[in-house]
């Protein structure tokens, strides 16, 4: 009687941890994608999406510069719009961003993914209208 209580209590914290490991990695951002990744095809997301400009600028790193371009999806036409009308507070925003990494910060794919989320938070604050769905490096240099 008593290996089936330990058997019983054995599954039930098993159970237990799958289903918070399930909860998890289906609220993490890493685990699934967003609402209109889901269900948009490649023409949606581009009408939804942003290309800056190619930016050159300092690195916190003396004697290092860095060129970025980044694509901006939004949730909606009308935070496109917006994004569109911000430009110049984008591209402060990108350079100040960039201006504060090193060029180690930026090497490799940790330097990219943290760039991208920082620039998404940063984007997001400027964006009133909708939201910053997704943020990408689609262009890095360093040197």
């Amino acid at each position: 009687m008593g290996k089936l209580k330990a058997f019983f209590i054995i599954f039930i914290v098993a159970a237990a941890i799958a289903a918070a490991g399930i909860f998890f990695f289906e609220k993490s951002p890493f685990g699934s994608k967003s609402e209109i990744e889901k269900g948009s095809s490649a023409e949606e997301l581009a009408e939804l999406s942003i290309d800056t400009d190619v930016i050159t600028t300092n690195l916190a790193s003396q004697g290092n510069f860095g060129i970025v371009q980044f694509n901006i999806l939004l949730s909606s036409e009308k935070s496109k719009l917006e994004a569109e009308k911000r430009t110049p507070e984008i591209r402060a925003a990108i350079i100040s961003t960039i201006a504060g990494f090193t060029i180690d910060e930026l090497i490799g794919t940790e330097g990219i993914t943290e760039l991208e989320e920082e620039m998404n938070l940063k984007l997001g604050k400027i964006v009133e209208t909708g939201k910053v769905e997704r943020v990408l490096v689609t262009e890095l240099k360093v040197q």
